[in-house]
This record gives C-alpha cells, structure tokens and sequence, in this order.
C-alpha cells in the first residue's frame, strides 16, 4: 500500500479562474485534494515544500516576472513525483518549449481552455486516469527515490550536495504520507532545522510525537554522526516547547558508536531521536508500505535505546 496521496496543485496567475477551478473538481473527484496558488510567492512555496501529485499549469502568466514553461522546469527538477497538466488558451504560442517538455515524460496532457463544463470535464479524466495508474504501480514512485538519492550521494558540489540530499529525504517523506515539508526553516531561537514535517497522519503511533517532526541532513558519505552533532540536535527538539518530540537525523555516511551511546544516555526522555541512514534508506525505498515501515524503523530504534 501507498501513503501518498491525491493531491492536485492548481497554479494560475488569475486567483478567480484558480479558486473556481479547484471547487469544481473538488465536487467531481473523491478523494483528492486540491490546492491553488496564484501570486509569485506562494507558488514557489508550494512548488518547492508542498506535495502534489499532479499540477496543473496555466502557460501565460502577464503579471509576474515568470511563465509556466519556467515553472514546469522547475517542477521537474524538485519534484520527480509530480505530473503536470499543462491548461492555456494560447499553446499556440509556446509549441517549441512544449514539445520539449514532452520529451520528459512529465507532462500528462495539454488541455486548451473553453467552456468550463467540458474543460473541467477534460481535466477530470486526465487526473483521474493518471491516479488509478500511479496508485496501482508503486515501482514509478520507488525508482524516482532511487534515482534522486543516488544523484544525492554522488553530487560533487558541496553546497548542491547538501540541496540534493534535503530534497530526496523530502519526497522520501512525501511518499510516507507527508504533505507539507518545509525546508531550511530557523526557530525563535535562531536555530536552523534543515527540514519540520507537520506531523498530520491519522495514525496513533505517530500522533503521540508533537505536531512536528524536524529532521537534521547530513550527506557526507565518509563521515560519521557524531556525539556533539546528536546533543546540538537535541536541543532543538528542547527549544520547540513539545511542539516536536521526535527528530531524524539523516545520513549517507554511519552512526559513531558514542552517538548510539548518547542516545541509549538519554532515552528516558520523552522526546525521541531516530536515525536513518543507508539501511533504513534502502528499506523504506524499497518497502510498498512506507508508512508501516517508517513506524517500524521508529518502534525498532526507540526500543533499542
């Protein structure tokens, strides 16, 4: 079984046409949600920290500083679970870069608008179709996660590096069931967490841990994770006030033994620190039930400690 869900982001540069469009399939498609943006700043936020599995994308934007050609790119590079329907009343004008987009395997259709019946009607099949596919073939899903943490790990560039691996533990969690991820998020006390998932799963396991979840990324292969690195971390689950009572620390490199020892040192709290490193990886990568085995992996570690 697959936790992600459906989910559909609507991005225009019209809040009218948006709105109106994500009410009308809300009523016609079970069990999906929808979310539109239409200003310059909540569209990059929720390209960047929100899951979707599909966008939708008007193509002539005239009041901001970018079109929906840029856009589709920059789905396709943060997003390798999305598919994107590409909706305009002039595709005519963008044929060249469409056809190139094509080419990605990313977009499900380029859908013209007119009379909104049948144009919703259209977008209905499409979304529809795709989601029964998607949901009944998980390999899609795991052979993305594969291919974003390999790039991850072999990435050269430090600064990229660190970029590539906070952005496959993201989707990792997004295919969990996680729908908003936000990235390189500082506390009051000006502490930065590299990612806060808000911790919204109707599950009783996971509930009890605080409305979130902070995860610390290290992507340094020949490195280990440290005892100063676990108690740095831990204070930042202490500075939350109980808002987020379990952290990940994640690695392509190994745990040191005096952070397993640290950990066992504190495990009376009620606050919890788990780790995921390349076996806990390859697990959940590979696993057709993420969210069970996440819970395993937990259950496993906090016993252990």
């Amino acid at each position: 079984m697959i936790a992600m869900k459906r989910s559909v982001l609507i991005i225009d540069d019209e809040l009218d046409q948006a709105e109106g469009l994500a009410k009308s399939l809300l009523k016609s498609i079970k069990n999906t949600s929808f979310e539109y943006v239409a200003d310059e700043e909540s569209i990059i936020t929720a390209i960047e920290n929100h899951y979707f599995s599909v966008a939708i994308v008007d193509l002539r934007m005239d009041k901001f500083s970018f079109d929906g050609i840029d856009l589709i790119k920059k789905i396709i590079e943060v997003n390798p679970f999305s598919k994107i329907i590409i909706i305009s009343a002039f595709a005519g004008e963008y044929l060249s870069p469409i056809k190139d987009l094509f080419k990605t395997g990313k977009i499900l259709d380029v859908i013209e608008k007119k009379e909104f019946t049948a144009f919703t009607e259209e977008l209905r099949n499409v979304i529809e179709e795709y989601h029964v596919n998607l949901f009944n073939n998980p390999s899609e899903i795991n052979n993305a996660l594969l291919e974003f943490y390999s790039q991850a790990k072999n990435e050269k560039d430090a600064f990229k590096k660190g970029e590539r691996f906070e952005n496959f533990v993201s989707l990792l969690f997004q295919s969990i069931g996680y729908s908003k991820v936000t990235k390189r998020v500082k506390d009051k006390s000006l502490n930065e967490v590299d990612l806060i998932i808000r911790n919204e799963i109707d599950d009783s396991f996971l509930s009890k841990f605080g409305k979130y979840i902070l995860i610390e990324c290290k992507n340094k292969p020949k490195e280990n994770i440290d005892k100063n690195t676990f108690i740095v971390f831990n204070s930042k689950l202490v500075h939350t006030n109980h808002l987020s009572e379990l952290g990940i620390l994640a690695t392509t490199g190994y745990i040191a033994r005096n952070t397993y020892i640290e950990a066992v040192r504190t495990s009376h709290d009620i606050r919890k620190i788990i780790f995921l490193s390349n076996v806990e990886f390859e697990e959940l990568i590979l696993s057709h039930d993420k969210l069970e085995t996440f819970k395993e992996i937990i259950d496993s570690q906090v016993k252990d400690n």
